[in-house]
């Protein structure tokens, strides 16, 4: 751990033709956007980071953001953006590509306020540490909540945690314990959409969704988290398919295990579709394990020192 004063890290270089060629190859309009939610995109393009196109990975820098003197003011204006419109007010389209734009920003808002733990003992405090970064998904706490049990927004006089949110908004108000029907219009691509910070999560995405061209930006998320050895694998040497948790928390939003495998088969990519359609046990093999690792921008590697004997390296 590092203190406080030290949190600052160089972030990789945007790869700015990727995200372009990304929102394109979405079909969304970069004036769809900007008309939308310009806060949260400009928030997106300052501290989303492609760490990879093949997968197509993303980092976010909340240590740069939070070093941020204006975050603040930022986070208020992207809060009024995503706030000034009830949902009741929304098209089904429009709102749920404002849920997941709000669900996500509410993660990065709280993780970044939470970045920095003050919980630091005397002696710590006597060496000039005022706080340790935290490091994992599970070591936020936002007023002795976790992340996603904490009550982080207020819409139409109701106060929401993250998992109150994600039900209401994203997934039609329907419990994963109810014994109703799931609702025919839930759409399950959304869990790759949803992003919660941890390394385990799909990516976040370079670009806003918005309601123009959802399906298309989902279908891409979905297809470019399938192509990620994190969510889908499948080793030819031992015969042994692996998918994400997401297929096993969430079966019951795909409508059941036979849906969630048939879902994967559909969205693979065409060489590991073509296994999930011959196989005769429409089923996972094993869980990808998840890691809560927070979704940071890794650091740039050091330059190797200079050879202070003159001679140099071979």
């Amino acid at each position: 751990m590092k203190k406080l004063g030290r949190l600052a890290i160089t972030a990789l270089a945007l790869l700015l033709p990727t995200i372009g060629g990304e929102a394109l190859a979405n079909g969304d309009s970069k004036a769809d956007i900007a008309t939308t939610y310009p806060a949260y995109q400009r928030l997106l393009d300052d501290y989303l980071v492609v760490t990879s196109t093949a997968p197509f990975e993303t980092r976010f820098d909340y240590i740069r953001l939070h070093d941020n003197i204006g975050r603040y003011e930022r986070f208020a204006n992207v809060r009024r953006e995503l706030l000034s419109t009830s949902p009741s007010a929304m098209t089904p389209a429009q709102r749920r590509a404002w849920a997941i734009n709000t669900y996500n920003f509410l993660v990065i808002e709280a993780v970044t306020h939470h970045l920095v733990s003050t919980q630091v003992n005397k002696y710590m405090m006597a060496q000039g540490w005022r706080g340790l970064m935290n490091t994992t998904v599970q070591q936020i706490r936002v007023e002795g909540h976790t992340l996603f049990q904490a009550p982080l927004v207020e819409i139409d006089g109701r106060v929401y945690s993250l998992d109150e949110f994600e039900r209401a908004f994203v997934f039609e108000g329907w419990d994963l314990a109810s014994t109703k029907p799931r609702p025919k219009s839930l759409d399950p691509r959304a869990h790759f959409a949803l992003v919660c910070a941890a390394q385990g999560c799909p990516s976040l995405r370079p670009r806003a969704f918005v309601a123009e061209s959802l399906d298309a930006q989902l279908d891409r998320a979905v297809r470019d988290a399938l192509a990620s050895p994190s969510h889908l694998q499948w080793n030819a040497t031992v015969g042994q398919l692996s998918g994400s948790s997401i297929f096993e928390w969430y079966a019951a939003d795909f409508g059941g295990p036979d849906q969630a495998f048939e879902f994967m088969r559909v969205h693979a990519p065409p060489e590991i579709g073509a296994v999930l359609a011959s196989r005769e046990t429409k089923r996972l093999d094993r869980i990808v394990p998840w890691s809560w690792k927070l979704n940071l921008v890794p650091p740039k590697p050091r330059s190797p020192a200079p050879d202070s004997s003159g001679t140099g390296r071979r």
